[in-house]
C-alpha cells in the first residue's frame, strides 16, 4: 500500500477515470487524485522527501505532521507562486490573438506558403506554434472552425486536419513553456526557461512529424465527412472562409505575441530564479 508506484497508479487512475468515466471537471479530478495520494503516502516518506530537498529536520517533521488538506493547499499555493503569473499572461495573449484575428492571419500565411493541397502540414505547424503562448483548448476552439472551413474548400480530409491540429497543440502544451506542465518542470528541475523552450520546440518538431504520419493513416482508414453542428454551422463557416484579408492584422504584428515572450524568456544566467529568467527586463528595474 505504501509502494510509490502503487500510489502513483492510484492517483493516475482517479484522475483519468474521473475525467473520462465520471465526466468530472479536470480540476475536481486532480483534487481528488491529490487527496488520495496524500492519504496513501506515509508520514515517513513525506519527512524523507523534505530532508532530501534540504529542509531542516524540525521543519521536515512538522511538514509530515500537517493535515492532508493543509499539505495540498500549501503545495497548490507554491505551484501557483511559481507559474501562476506566466499562465495568466499566456491566457491574456491567447485571448488577444483570438479577438484581434492574429491567429487567423498566421493560419492563412501558412496556407499561402504550403498551398491548399498541403493544408494539413500548415495546420500541424500552426497549431504547434500557436500552442506555445496559448492553452490547448484555446488552440482547439480557434482552429477547429478553420479546419471545417478548409474542408469545405478542398472537399476532403476533415479527420486529417483535426488530427493535425490535435497533434500540434498537444505537443506544444506538453513540451514548450509557458504551458503549465513544462513550466512546472522548469521550476522543479531548475531548468532555464529559455533552454526549455528551445529544447521543447526541437523535440516537438519530431513528435508532430510522427503524429502527421499517424493522421494520414487514420484519415485513409476512417474517413469522416463534415457535418453541420450548433457551434459551427456550415453557413457560418463559409463566411469565415470568405473573410477578406484587410480585416486582419499584418503577419508581423500577428507574430509578436509569440515572438515577444520567446525573446523575454531567453536565459541570461543559468542560476537566476525562474521569475527573473522569464522577465529579464523587469528584473533590472
Amino acid at each position: 500500500m505504501t509502494d510509490p508506484l502503487f500510489i502513483l497508479a492510484v492517483g493516475v487512475l482517479i484522475v483519468v477515470g474521473g475525467i473520462i468515466g465520471l465526466k468530472l471537471h479536470p480540476f475536481l479530478a486532480l483534487l481528488l487524485g491529490a487527496f488520495a495520494v496524500a492519504l496513501l503516502t506515509p508520514a515517513s516518506a513525506i519527512e524523507q522527501f523534505a530532508l532530501s530537498k534540504g529542509t531542516v529536520p524540525a521543519a521536515a517533521l512538522a511538514l509530515a505532521k500537517k493535515g492532508i488538506g493543509e499539505r495540498i493547499a500549501t503545495e497548490f499555493g507554491n505551484t501557483c507562486g511559481k507559474i501562476g503569473i506566466l499562465i495568466a499572461m499566456a491566457a491574456i495573449i491567447g485571448k488577444s490573438m483570438l479577438e484581434s484575428g492574429a491567429a487567423e492571419r498566421i493560419i492563412r500565411s501558412m496556407l499561402r506558403l504550403t498551398g491548399i493541397e498541403k493544408a494539413p502540414i500548415a495546420f500541424l505547424v500552426s497549431s504547434f506554434f500557436l500552442g506555445i503562448p496559448v492553452f490547448f483548448d484555446t488552440v482547439i476552439f480557434l482552429m477547429m472552425p478553420l479546419a471545417k472551413a478548409m474542408t469545405l474548400r478542398i472537399g476532403k480530409n476533415y479527420l486529417l486536419l483535426v488530427l493535425c491540429i490535435m497533434a500540434g497543440a498537444a505537443m506544444a502544451n506538453s513540451l514548450v513553456p509557458p504551458a503549465p506542465g513544462p513550466l512546472f518542470l522548469v521550476g522543479e528541475m531548475k531548468i532555464p526557461i529559455g533552454m526549455m523552450m528551445i529544447g521543447g520546440t526541437i523535440v516537438g518538431l519530431f513528435t508532430i512529424t510522427a503524429g502527421y504520419f499517424f493522421a494520414l493513416w487514420a484519415n485513409r482508414k476512417w474517413p469522416i465527412p463534415l457535418r453541420d453542428s450548433l457551434d459551427a454551422r456550415l453557413e457560418d463557416l463559409k463566411l469565415v472562409a470568405a473573410k477578406e484579408d484587410q480585416h486582419l492584422p499584418s503577419l508581423g504584428v500577428s507574430l509578436l505575441p509569440v515572438l515577444i515572450p520567446s525573446c523575454l524568456s531567453a536565459p541570461t544566467q543559468p542560476s537566476m530564479p525562474l521569475q527573473h529568467q522569464a522577465f529579464p527586463l523587469l528584473s533590472r528595474l
